[in-house]
């Protein structure tokens, strides 16, 4: 029984990892896409400049 209790704490463990592996990436997604917005409207206003 001992051996099953710690498989499911690992289990949980890991599955409480993914999630804030996911929260992570999510947030780094966001951080990109924002980037990306800003490099864009930069782009924009310096080809209207010419």
């Amino acid at each position: 029984m001992r051996k099953n209790v710690s498989l499911a704490r690992l289990i949980e463990s890991n599955k409480e990892n993914l999630h804030n592996n996911q929260m992570f990436i999510d947030l780094i997604e966001e951080k990109v896409h924002r980037k990306q917005v800003e490099m864009q409207e930069r782009h924009l206003t310096t080809t209207n400049d010419n």
